[in-house]
């Protein structure tokens, strides 16, 4: 997750109210030394949350240190197990461009939403191609990605301006890490102008699709 789309999602989950909020699970929110990468994670958004009190649960594929629950969202039984939680609320970033069935996932994770909960999502609107381990490229405006969530309401949404990639690189304290793994910086070959996209995602900015949405009463 980008610093600035930290910074905007923050802000939203202040106005919940803390009771609407816990249990909050994070789908596909990585494991602790991932999320160690990006250390203004846990500085806006999960420390604030413990701090009030928030339960924050940690999904991802499989088991890992830092994960607190493991599972396929597609598997029936998994679900079940998701279900039995007792679920508020639901934090779902930078997933559904990773997933071959993004309508699915979020119908799923809409399906788990309790009456008054809320869910938040983003996925890159303006991104390199970065297979983890698939890209589907699905980069939606805020009207594209609120609708796979039929059954929830809109309450805002946003296209997040975000730092560029060079800030973001400069930013990290695992800098070494990210050279081993290679630094993406090259604009999906679809673009309508690759080279231009490139350079203004590596030097001036990229940007997320975030939104906001709540089950019915």
């Amino acid at each position: 997750m980008l610093r600035a789309e930290a910074a905007w999602l923050a802000r939203r989950l202040e106005r919940a109210p803390t009771e609407q909020l816990s249990p909050l699970l994070s789908v596909g929110s990585g494991h602790a030394e991932l999320r160690a990468t990006q250390p203004w994670l846990e500085e806006l958004v999960y420390e604030p949350l413990t701090r009030r009190g928030v339960q924050v649960l940690h999904h991802e594929l499989e088991r890992a240190p830092g994960v607190d629950v493991a599972g396929d969202l597609t598997d029936a039984h998994f679900l079940e197990r998701l279900a039995g939680l007792e679920l508020r609320s639901i934090m779902c970033c930078n997933v559904l461009e990773h997933v071959p069935d993004p309508a699915g996932i979020a119908a799923t994770l809409g399906g788990l939403v309790p009456p008054g909960g809320y869910l938040y999502a983003s996925v890159p609107r303006r991104y390199p191609y970065h297979p983890g381990p698939i890209d589907t490229l699905f980069r939606p405006t805020v009207e594209e990605l609120a609708s796979l969530f039929g059954s929830l309401t809109l309450e805002e949404g946003a296209e997040v301006r975000c730092e560029s990639l060079l800030a973001y690189f400069l930013a990290s304290p695992t800098k070494l890490t990210s050279l081993k793994r290679g630094v993406r910086t090259r604009a999906p070959a679809e673009a309508r102008d690759p080279l231009r996209e490139t350079l203004r995602m590596l030097f001036l900015s990229t940007a997320v699709t975030a939104v906001v949405l709540r089950a019915g009463a």
